[in-house]
């Protein structure tokens, strides 16, 4: 299935899961990676979707860490009460969803029962998307395929928020350096061009980083000083993102 028709087809099944239950204000789909797929909202809302995107699967996968690391348990889903509105974050085996729902009903039906129904939309969807051309586009997994020499390899947003990482070093330690390394190589960049690319340099390895869109970054760790070497992983990563 292509993208467009698979962000058509989960489109219609979000419009369809809002419209048989007045709670939900609206629900939101994207890949491990913070990627977009698609979304639904009864009103408007002030996040761009790449900023929803990132947010939710730092969200996830931040919490998701916490609690193996403290209770050496799997994550079923984040909560997040407001004085209006409940959010509900679900990590599926594809997929991360989001949806929003007016807490006084929610809370006047049964929360429980909607915990439920979303559980069971997120694995319906991510059963979709596992047969997708997106999950073979996804950066991550582009990333690991493109470079399979890369020690530690990871998306994180520009603000310093660990997306999706496999490094030995602490998720939120690799993170916030990581965002400080692209933003000072940006500063010191003036006003003459946007960062695109940084190289960080070693005698025998070497740390890319990469703009990967607005909010995001790429970076690879890779055990290779040679300049051609490096530049040809450049040209790879350029090709996934492009």
């Amino acid at each position: 299935m292509n993208i467009e028709k698979l962000e058509k087809d989960i489109s219609d099944l979000i419009e369809k899961e809002i419209s048989d239950n007045s709670v939900i204000l609206g629900i939101a789909v994207n890949t491990h990676g913070g990627s977009y797929i698609a979304s639904n909202f009864k009103k408007d809302i002030d996040l761009t979707k790449k900023e929803m995107a990132a947010a939710v699967s730092s969200l996830l996968f931040l919490s998701s860490k916490m609690l193996k690391g403290s209770l050496n348990q799997e994550i079923s889903y984040n909560l997040i009460t407001g004085k209006n509105k409940i959010v509900i974050c679900i990590l599926a085996e594809n997929v991360a969803v989001n949806s929003y729902l007016n807490r006084e009903l929610a809370e006047l039906e049964g929360l429980n029962q909607y915990i439920a129904k979303l559980k069971t939309f997120a694995l319906r969807i991510s059963a979709i998307v596992e047969t997708s051309d997106i999950i073979k586009e996804e950066v991550f997994v582009a990333l690991k395929r493109a470079i399979p020499s890369g020690i530690a390899l990871g998306i994180i947003t520009k603000d310093g928020l660990p997306i999706k990482i496999q490094s030995n070093m602490p998720e939120p330690t690799i993170s916030a350096m990581i965002s400080a390394l692209y933003n000072l190589s940006d500063v010191l960049l003036l006003e003459d061009s946007e960062l695109e690319y940084s190289i960080v340099a070693g005698d025998n390895g070497s740390i890319i980083l990469h703009e990967l869109d607005e909010k995001r970054i790429i970076f690879v760790a890779v055990p290779e000083a040679d300049e051609s070497k490096i530049g040809s992983y450049i040209a790879k990563i350029k090709q996934i993102i492009k």
